[in-house]
């Protein structure tokens, strides 16, 4: 296909990057073609050449319909497959709360930032582990999963055997920091606490280590005697439907223990911000290429250094809140960043309400809504909560993502509306975040 699909408008790239920070490994990136233009397009692939009918493409995909992300969204859909009402129902019912946790000296948790560090990481992750699963901290999550089994004996048809918790990081390895240390302080149902690996991963003697569960096993996790299980965000996304006995969501519950914030050198994620550029900037009539070119070769050669320039100035974002628009280019990289944020959550709590059932979300990291988690700690000792600001979308990506979702489910979109008007219901009325 690489003489058939359009050039990138940066011009074909290749070349290699470090792996990760301070790391001497090295990786090959290749950016030859715009890719989506084989999805967009195949359906008259052959039109062009011979006047051939293409296949008839069907996209199924909830999340292919998040207009402001580059990673997610494809194209306006010709229809929505509507869930029967007693499954929206039950999603209407779904609870989310902000539970910030403190050390010893009232500080709240924040996770994000420079996780890349595995010595000032790893302690981190351990003491979030120690705070939600000991009575020196909330001991949050052995308390949940007594409440989903209360919930199961008092309502069997949406709560019955779904005393289960999904706990989500960033890696694979931040996954078994946290299952270890929560094993470790909670020796007595240590069996119970799982830590999901890749399917390459490969033991010494062959064999699994305690509390491992390869990727490739997860949809059996409902017929374990485990209650917890610690996975990257990326490896459960879509795809598992991981069920109990009653086929219904064998989790109950899901706690988002980090922010997740891209990579600023992940040259697929530019990549695809860039191919959704190409499209956004060719259907721009005042597009600085089109309204200062003179002619097409002079034209080219604007788009092309525009481009360029467009993917350095990705390379370059740090923070959250140093994010900036740029209208002229049709960059809007919160609404992006809080959209792809918004896309990856669906797709986490798709694995909790299969079946029609409601389920329990949790943001732990304080990094998700910072003033907030000063209101709390404020609270806990006393202190006047009313003299910290709200949080606003500038400051926090939570707020950010609970906007997006709701702009989406507005009566006047359609689509969006027919897609996330219970899910948005349920996180406009999150629990702990104020805004």
């Amino acid at each position: 296909m690489i003489n058939i699909l359009p050039l990138p408008v940066t011009g074909r790239q290749f070349g290699t990057y470090y792996s990760t920070k301070n790391s001497d490994t090295l990786s090959l990136f290749a950016y030859s073609n715009i890719g989506r233009d084989y999805v967009l397009n195949f359906h008259r692939l052959l039109t062009d050449f011979d006047g051939q009918r293409g296949a008839n493409v069907l996209a199924l995909s909830g999340t292919s319909y998040l207009p402001d992300s580059t990673t997610f969204h494809v194209s306006e859909p010709q229809g929505v497959l509507m869930p029967e009402t007693s499954a929206q129902e039950a999603i209407k019912q779904s609870q989310f709360k902000f539970i910030p946790q403190f050390n010893d000296r009232n500080k709240p948790m924040r996770m994000s930032g420079n996780l890349s560090n595995k010595k000032t990481a790893c302690p981190k992750f351990q003491e979030l582990a120690k705070l939600l699963t000991t009575n020196e901290g909330s001991n949050h999550l052995i308390l949940e999963v007594q409440a989903l089994k209360e919930l199961g004996e008092k309502d069997p048809e949406l709560w019955q055997d779904r005393d289960r918790i999904l706990v989500l990081v960033n890696s694979y390895e931040q996954g078994k920091w946290v299952a270890d240390e929560m094993r470790r302080c909670r020796s007595e149902i240590s069996q119970q606490i799982y830590y999901l690996v890749s399917d390459a991963e490969q033991t010494k003697d062959g064999k699994s280590q305690s509390g491992e569960l390869k990727r490739a096993d997860i949809e059996t996790f409902g017929h374990y005697q485990g209650k917890i299980l610690v996975a990257p965000t990326s490896s459960i996304g879509r795809g598992f439907n991981i069920l109990n006995s009653n086929g219904k969501a064998a989790f109950g519950a899901v706690y988002f223990l980090t922010r997740p914030f891209p990579h600023p050198h992940d040259t697929q994620a530019i990549a695809q911000e860039m191919n959704r550029r190409a499209y956004e900037w060719l259907d721009k009539e005042d597009f600085i290429a089109w309204r200062q070119g003179d002619g097409v070769a002079h034209r080219a050669e604007l788009l092309r250094k525009t481009a360029n320039t467009y993917w350095r100035s990705v390379e370059q974002r740090s923070y959250y809140k140093t994010l900036r628009d740029n209208q002229d280019l049709c960059a809007f990289p919160r609404y992006d960043l809080a959209a792809t944020t918004l896309g990856r959550i669906i797709q986490a709590v798709g694995r909790l309400i299969r079946g029609g059932v409601p389920f329990h979300g949790y943001f732990v990291d304080s990094a998700w809504a910072d003033n907030s988690a000063k209101k709390l700690a404020a609270t806990r000792v006393e202190e006047d909560p009313h003299s910290i600001e709200n949080d606003t979308e500038e400051n926090s990506l939570l707020v950010a993502t609970i906007l997006r979702i709701c702009d989406y489910a507005a009566d006047e979109d359609s689509v969006g509306n027919a897609l996330y008007k219970p899910l948005a219901d349920a996180l406009e009325n999150i629990e702990d975040v104020f805004y």
